[in-house]
């Protein structure tokens, strides 16, 4: 599920992109300080979307630096890194992991399943330093384990148990932001998941996959993903952000939204 939290670069402007790109290249950079050239491998846009938001809202302060790395050998590209740029790598191992896990127990993937035994040798370690993420995604996982095993056809029940997930990765500290960025978290997980399983509908029944969607009647899915974003962005307009408002403003109103409207226009969801 991962791939959906993304800007619309064309709303943005070239600053903005070079902005946002600094941030991408500094979570790469922490990813591969903390795991090597496997943590390069597992970098995603929806992690980079988390370092922005709690880099605002905490208004942390900001390490910057230039490299070269492997896609870009002969110019040197700037990064920025916060205090928080650690924990979103975290947090982005780990859900890699299980992401690769659930690859490999689908289609019987071996790349996939390589790829989670070597990724889980990091797992001590990121459960010693997040016990309560990592408790929670372990738990909210083996529900939708058990959901998916039995056929669960109302996808009101996975969608809030991966909306928990995201919640409680969203939530670095417990204190008066807590509840407002658990409750945004969970309502863009929901909304991710409702958006993935639209997305993969018609692959899924093609491959007898499971799918929460396969029994409705209904075929245009954008009321409710509309109804689950707002209740995402409330609270995210709730939050005191004021430094790359407008970059998160981009993903959270528009990016989020890119793969879902291609599919529309040709067709393809169900």
């Amino acid at each position: 599920m991962f791939g959906y939290i993304v800007t619309n670069p064309q709303a943005l402007t070239k600053e903005e992109k070079h902005r946002y790109g600094k941030y991408y290249c500094g979570l790469c950079h922490q990813l591969g300080a903390q795991y090597g050239s496997i943590g390069h491998a597992t970098l995603t846009y929806d992690m980079t979307f988390l370092t922005i938001l709690l880099s605002s809202l905490y208004e942390l302060e900001e390490t910057r630096g230039s490299r070269r790395c492997v896609p870009h050998l002969i110019k040197r590209h700037s990064y920025v890194e916060t205090p928080v740029t650690a924990y979103a790598a975290d947090m982005n191992m780990i859900l890699t992991y299980y992401q690769y896990l659930d690859d490999s127990n689908d289609d019987n993937n071996l790349a996939a399943k390589q790829k989670s035994r070597l990724l889980g040798k990091f797992l001590p370690r990121i459960k010693e330093k997040h016990p309560r993420q990592c408790l929670a995604i372990a738990g909210c996982l083996q529900r939708l384990g058990e959901m998916e095993r039995a056929n669960e056809l109302n996808p009101d029940l996975p969608a809030n148990c991966f909306g928990q997930l995201m919640g409680s990765v969203f939530l670095w500290r417990q204190d008066q932001y807590a509840a407002a960025l658990w409750r945004m978290g969970a309502a863009l997980g929901r909304f991710i998941y409702l958006l993935d399983a639209v997305n993969d509908l018609k692959a899924d029944i093609k491959k007898q996959r499971y799918n929460p969607l396969v029994a409705q009647t209904e075929t245009d899915f954008t009321p409710a993903l509309t109804l689950m974003m707002a209740e995402c962005a409330a609270e995210f307009e709730k939050l005191p952000l004021r430094r790359d408002r407008h970059i998160l403003q981009n993903i959270l109103y528009s990016g989020v939204w890119q793969k879902y409207r291609v599919r529309k226009r040709n067709g393809v969801e169900a």
